[in-house]
């Protein structure tokens, strides 16, 4: 067997609120000028984007996308993926 990993779940819990609290008060911030921003996306592919856009694709399909995978994991476990 592999190595295990202890995970302090409290501390972990702990963070998690702090991120969400400075994402939350970073977007809070956020004006219809700062949302219409272009933003020079070469060196990743994308061009040139808009700040909304980046937004939407970070927020919106990356949180989907991570979903997924946690459900694959746990359905591989034996544990149900995605409750429905």
């Amino acid at each position: 067997m592999g190595p295990r990993v202890s995970v302090d779940l409290s501390a972990l819990k702990s963070y998690a609120a702090d991120v969400y609290a400075a994402t939350d008060a970073y977007l809070a911030t956020l004006t219809d000028a700062d949302l219409d921003r272009e933003l020079d996306l070469d060196a990743v592919g994308f061009g040139t984007r808009k700040l909304d856009w980046m937004l939407n694709l970070l927020l919106l399909n990356h949180v989907g996308t991570e979903t997924g995978e946690i459900a694959v994991l746990k359905g591989i476990q034996g544990a149900k993926g995605y409750p429905l």
